[in-house]
């Protein structure tokens, strides 16, 4: 009975000592992921800034060519139409008073 007790005990050392390495093992590994999770983290918000840096550029970029299509010919082209318009608008009117 000793001896059935004594390999007992020794095959619960055994798989204690089993239940340690691969507890070890696996500490290892969740350290190495939480690793590669902060760095891609720290990639994401550097990612992020660089969107929110672009957008801001692409806004001003924007902005600047409707301000540079103004200045070149669609304001011209913009003006004769309006000028068109008054001239219309200044005939009716015209017509109206002579009835």
């Amino acid at each position: 009975m000793d001896q059935d007790l004594a390999v007992l005990v020794s095959r619960l050392e055994t798989r204690i000592r089993q239940m340690m390495l691969q507890y070890d093992k696996l500490n290892l590994l969740l350290t190495d992921a939480k690793k590669k999770l902060a760095e891609q983290e720290q990639r994401c918000n550097i990612l992020e800034e660089e969107n929110r840096v672009l957008e801001e550029q692409y806004a001003v970029l924007k902005m600047a060519r409707l301000m540079d299509m103004a200045d070149n010919g669609d304001l011209r082209t913009t003006r004769k139409r309006i000028n068109k318009m008054i001239a219309s608008v200044d005939k009716c009117l015209a017509t109206l008073k002579v009835q």
